[in-house]
């Protein structure tokens, strides 16, 4: 009767192990999960219609301080009269020596530039002072060539913000600066240039700050909606910070369960053995 008794008690015991192990295992197994998660949950990929919505015209980029422009000045006229093109080379080589070494997509950029003060201006060989913070891309161009046309005959101006850059931080593959060489970019190119957005990142709450005359923005964008293409903010800024919140299940995934669940389950497993321990030695 008592052997028969220590034989289930054993076989319920080795069950019970069994069991918890296999247990273990799973939730592990759970804990791992995907490593890729979904963008705009609210398409439904199985839907054969087409949705269309307006978007406003992209707006160029308006020059601010600390920006470094590039400036290139041509003249065709200077080739056609075979005067030479000294007087139009001395613009190009001047300004501060600045480098860039990350852009979109890759690659380094080493160029001089003007370093537009905080009061906007740049300061321009033979032109001095001349302001063009405020202003576009094309509004400065065509600025800066009007004030040129007293020294070079019909001047074709070329400028380019050097460090045109966007700063993202947080859950992403690779968090640092990104240059836009072509002063376009979008949070999905940002994004996706920072090595994506991994299943331990919020989609849903991506903030996005931004400093416009003297006042600071935080503005939170949804990636599972498709109405973050109509955002203000879905085309970036130079200067932009981008960051990405971890995802609270991730966290608690990574601290409750070895600071709670891992030393519970190892006190179980310990009575569990000490009993099938004791139960070993009794039979014996």
């Amino acid at each position: 009767m008592i052997f028969s008794f220590y034989s289930l008690t054993l076989t319920t015991m080795r069950r019970i192990l069994t069991g918890l192990a296999a247990a273990i295992v799973l939730f592990t197994a759970s804990c791992a999960g995907p490593q890729k998660s979904i963008y705009f949950r609210e398409l439904t990929p199985n839907d054969p219609s087409v949705f269309t919505q307006k978007i406003d015209p992209f707006k160029e980029a308006i020059i601010q301080p600390d920006d470094i422009l590039a400036i290139n000045v041509t003249s065709p006229s200077s080739i056609v009269e075979d005067k030479g093109n000294t007087t139009v080379s001395i613009f190009n080589g001047g300004g501060t020596p600045y480098s860039t070494n990350a852009t979109l997509g890759g690659g380094s950029t080493n160029s001089n530039g003007f370093l537009v003060d905080p009061s906007g201006h740049i300061d321009y060989p033979f032109l001095g002072k001349i302001k063009l913070g405020g202003l576009t891309i094309r509004q400065a161009k065509e600025a800066l060539a009007k004030q040129l046309k007293t020294i070079v005959k019909e001047p074709v101006v070329e400028i380019r913000i050097v460090n045109y850059r966007i700063t993202v931080l947080g859950e992403v593959g690779h968090p640092g600066t990104i240059m836009a060489p072509n002063h376009k970019i979008s949070i999905i190119d940002a994004i996706a240039a920072a090595g994506d957005i991994p299943i331990t990142g919020r989609k849903d709450n991506v903030t996005v700050i931004r400093e416009t005359e003297g006042t600071r923005e935080f503005a939170h964008l949804n990636l599972n909606s498709r109405d973050v293409f109509t955002s203000p903010y879905f085309y970036l800024k130079q200067n932009d910070i981008v960051y990405v919140e971890p995802a609270r299940i991730r966290r608690q995934e990574g601290n409750d369960f070895f600071r709670f669940y891992l030393p519970t389950i190892t006190t179980l497993m310990s009575t569990i053995l000490a009993v099938y321990g004791i139960i070993q030695l009794t039979s014996k």
